[in-house]
C-alpha cells in the first residue's frame, strides 16, 4: 500500500515539473526581437518623412505592433530551445577565400557558403561582438524584401556571433533582414541584407565576382553606414578644398555592405569621399543645410593613417603586417569603386552602360559600368551608376603582361581643354596645392619623364609628319576604332568635341599610345543641360572639322591629320580604317535596331523600378527619377532625346555622309 501511494506522489510531482517547464519555454518564445529605432546622424535628414519597408513588389509591409513595443532587451528574449544547434550550424556555414596579397587583380578567391573557417584573426576591426550577452547564436529571420528605405538616417552597429571568423565577406544564399541594436549611439531601424562574419583585412572576391558585379542581369545594392562625425568631416573637407579651387583627397570612414545578386558582403572601414569636377556637390547644401545627391569614390584599401590628413585621428596599426593586409584589400579585385547619381536625368538609366558595350564591340578598352541601388544611413538614394576605375588593375585585366608598366594619363580640362597641342600642361595633380594638368599622370608618378607623351606631341604637331613617325607613337588601328565608337556614342564632351574625358596609355611593349573613353554620361541622345549643337550630336558629319562641344574649329592635330576631310593624303589610310569601322558599327545589332537596348532597359527596370525614387528630397534634385523610354527630339537642353530617335537620326546621317 505504501509503495502504491509513493508511486502516485512521484507521478504527480513529475507531471507538475513538466507542465512548469513547458510554460516557461513558451513564454520565452513570444517576445519580439525587433529593437527600437536609432538616432539620426544629421538634423536635416532626421526631419525627412519616414517610409515603411517595401516588399519585392514594392508594396508596403505592415510592422506588427508588438514588435514595435519590445524595447532594447528583446534580443535577449528571443533565444530558442535549440540555440546550441544554431550555434553549431553557424560554425559550419562560414565562408572561405584566399587573401590577395598583391595588386594583381587576376587573383582568384573561392567563395563557398558552406566551407568553414576555423580561426579568427585578432585585428582591430575583425569580428564585431554582440553588445548584449547571450545572443551569439541568434539568427535573423530570412525575408524576400528589398533593403528598405527609411528616411531617417541612423548609425547601426553590427552584432556578430562570437564564434564567427574574422573575414570581412559574408555571403548569404538569400538577403536577410537584419535589425541590429547599436551599443550606445542608437540602432538601425533599416532591414538590410545580413553580412557574414567581418574582418577588415581580407581580399574579397575574385574575377567571377567582378564579372557578376558589372553584369546588367545582376541586381546590386550598396548600403553605406557613416557616422555624423565622419559626415561632418566629409563636409568640412569639401569646404576646405573648394577654397583652394580643388577637391578633397581625404577619405572618411564608413561601413559598406554590397549585395551582388543573392550574396551580401560587408566591408568595414571603407574610405569614402566626394568626387567630380563641375559635378562636385557637397553632402548637404552649404546655405540651406538640405541634403544633396553627390558622386562618391569608395576606397577598400584606405589605411587612414596619414597624419597630415587625419591628425590625432590617424589610425595606429597594431603591426606592419596588418597595415599591409589593408593595403592589399580588394573588393571584386578592385581597390576602389566610383558611384555616381543620375544628374543628367537619363530616364532609361542605361545609356552610358550601352555606350560602354558599343566601345567593347569595337575592341576598345573601356571601364565596366552597372546600376545599383544606393542606401545611405537607411535613406534610399535611388538608382546610381557604379564604375570600375581606370587604373593599373583595369589595365591588368585587358592587356598582356608585356604591355603593363607604361604611363597612363587622364586627359581633361584645366583652364583650357586637352587639345594635344604642345602648350598643354603635363604633370601629377596635387589636390592640396590645387594644381591640375591637361595630361594628369596616374602611373609612374615618381619616375616618369613623360618622354613618350612629349614625343607624341612633337610628332603630331609637325607641319608635315611622316607616316612612319606617326606609326611609331600611335596605334592607328586602335585609334580608328576608338574614334568610330566615339562618333556613334554622340558625346559632345569627349576627345573630339570638347577635348575632354578620356585616358591615354603608352604600352610598355610597343611604346605606342592607345585611348580609353571615360565619363560618357552624355551619350546616345542625352541633351539635358548641355546640347551645344541642338541635335544631340546625331546629325554630325563623321568627317567634320568642327568641335561641337567647344564651339570652335578642331584644334587636336591628331584628329585633324587623320579623320577630318583635308588635303593631306599621307594619312588617308587612317581615315579609311576609321570609315571601315564606322560601317562595322552601323551594321551591328547594337546600332541596327533598338532590340538590344530595349532588352537591357527592361532588365534594369525590373530590378530597380520600385526603388528608383529616393526616399528623401534633395536640394540639387531638379526633377523626379523614373524609368521611361520617352524623349523629345531636338529638345534643347530641357529634356533628353529617346534612344530610338537618336539612333535613327545618327544612322541616317551616317548613310548620307559615308559611301
Amino acid at each position: 500500500m505504501f509503495k502504491k501511494k509513493l508511486s502516485v506522489i512521484l507521478a504527480i510531482l513529475t507531471a507538475v515539473s513538466v507542465l512548469s517547464a513547458c510554460g516557461g519555454a513558451g513564454q520565452d518564445n513570444i517576445t519580439s526581437n525587433t529593437p527600437s529605432a536609432g538616432s539620426s546622424v544629421s538634423e536635416q535628414a532626421a526631419n525627412a518623412e519616414s517610409t515603411q519597408p517595401e516588399t519585392e513588389s514594392g508594396q508596403t509591409e505592415d510592422v506588427p505592433s508588438e514588435s514595435k513595443e519590445t524595447g532594447e532587451n528583446s534580443e535577449q528574449n528571443s533565444k530558442s530551445e535549440s540555440s546550441s544547434e544554431q550555434q553549431s550550424s553557424s560554425e559550419k556555414s562560414g565562408n572561405s577565400g584566399s587573401s590577395d596579397s598583391s595588386d594583381n587583380s587576376k587573383t582568384s578567391e573561392s567563395s563557398k557558403s558552406t566551407a568553414g573557417q576555423g580561426s579568427s584573426q585578432n585585428t582591430e576591426n575583425s569580428v564585431k561582438q554582440e553588445s548584449s550577452s547571450g545572443n551569439a547564436g541568434n539568427k535573423t529571420p530570412q525575408t524576400t524584401s528589398q533593403p528598405t528605405e527609411s528616411s531617417k538616417p541612423s548609425v547601426p552597429q553590427s552584432s556578430q556571433s562570437s564564434n564567427q571568423t574574422s573575414r570581412t565577406v559574408t555571403e548569404t544564399s538569400k538577403p536577410q533582414t537584419s535589425v541590429k541594436e547599436s551599443s550606445g549611439s542608437g540602432s538601425a531601424s533599416e532591414p538590410t541584407p545580413t553580412p557574414a562574419p567581418s574582418a577588415s583585412n581580407s581580399s574579397i572576391g575574385d574575377i567571377s565576382l567582378y564579372n557578376e558585379l558589372f553584369n546588367i542581369n545582376t541586381k546590386v545594392n550598396i548600403q553605406v553606414t557613416i557616422s555624423k562625425t565622419e559626415l561632418d568631416k566629409l563636409q568640412s573637407d569639401y569646404q576646405k578644398y573648394k577654397a583652394k579651387n580643388s577637391k578633397s583627397p581625404i577619405y572618411r570612414k564608413a561601413d559598406v555592405t554590397i549585395t551582388v545578386g543573392s550574396k551580401s558582403y560587408k566591408i568595414e572601414e571603407v574610405g569614402i569621399r566626394l568626387k567630380g569636377n563641375t559635378s562636385l556637390d557637397p553632402f548637404y547644401d552649404l546655405n540651406s543645410g538640405e541634403l544633396n545627391l553627390s558622386h562618391y569614390k569608395l576606397s577598400f584599401n584606405e589605411t587612414f593613417d596619414d597624419k597630415t590628413y587625419y591628425g590625432s585621428d590617424a589610425k595606429v596599426w597594431a603591426s606592419t603586417e596588418e597595415r599591409k593586409a589593408r593595403k592589399n584589400r580588394r573588393f571584386a579585385t578592385l581597390k576602389k569603386l566610383d558611384v555616381k547619381w543620375n544628374r543628367n536625368y537619363d530616364d532609361t538609366h542605361i545609356r552610358e552602360i550601352y555606350a560602354t558595350k558599343l566601345f567593347e564591340e569595337s575592341g576598345v578598352l573601356v571601364q565596366k559600368i552597372n546600376l545599383s541601388q544606393l542606401v545611405v544611413n537607411g535613406n534610399n538614394y535611388g538608382v546610381v551608376n557604379i564604375y570600375e576605375p581606370v587604373d593599373e588593375i583595369f589595365l591588368e585585366k585587358r592587356l598582356p603582361s608585356s604591355a603593363l608598366g607604361g604611363d597612363l594619363y587622364k586627359c581633361a580640362w584645366t583652364m583650357n581643354g586637352c587639345t594635344y597641342e604642345k602648350s598643354n600642361s603635363i604633370g601629377v595633380s596635387d589636390k592640396d596645392k590645387g594644381t591640375k594638368y591637361n595630361f594628369d599622370l596616374k602611373t609612374n608618378e615618381k619616375t616618369s619623364k613623360n618622354t613618350q607623351l612629349k614625343n607624341l606631341l612633337n610628332v603630331i604637331n609637325q607641319s608635315s609628319p611622316s607616316k612612319s613617325a606617326l606609326e611609331g607613337v600611335i596605334d592607328t588601328d586602335y585609334f580608328a576604332k576608338f574614334m568610330a565608337a566615339s562618333y556613334f556614342a554622340g558625346d559632345p564632351d569627349d576627345i573630339r568635341n570638347n577635348y575632354n574625358n578620356h585616358y591615354i596609355y603608352f604600352r610598355k611593349d610597343t611604346g605606342k599610345a592607345i585611348f580609353i573613353p571615360y565619363d560618357n554620361d552624355r551619350t546616345l541622345g542625352i541633351t539635358y543641360g548641355y546640347n551645344p549643337d541642338g541635335k544631340g550630336c546625331s546629325e554630325r558629319n563623321p568627317y567634320s572639322g568642327w568641335a561641337a562641344g567647344a564651339n570652335n574649329g578642331q584644334q587636336n592635330p591628331l584628329i585633324k591629320l587623320t579623320i577630318i576631310d583635308n588635303n593631306n593624303s599621307t594619312f588617308n589610310y587612317v581615315k579609311d580604317k576609321y570609315t571601315a569601322q564606322l560601317k562595322v558599327l552601323a551594321a551591328s545589332d547594337m546600332m541596327k535596331s533598338d532590340a538590344d537596348f530595349n532588352k537591357m532597359y527592361n532588365t534594369a527596370k525590373s530590378h530597380y523600378e520600385s526603388v528608383v525614387t529616393p526616399s528623401v528630397k534633395f536640394k540639387n534634385q531638379k526633377q523626379s527619377f523614373k524609368f521611361s523610354l520617352d524623349g523629345k527630339k531636338n529638345s534643347g537642353d530641357n529634356a533628353n532625346m529617346s534612344f530610338e530617335q537618336f539612333r535613327s537620326a545618327i544612322i541616317t546621317t551616317f548613310k548620307n555622309k559615308v559611301k
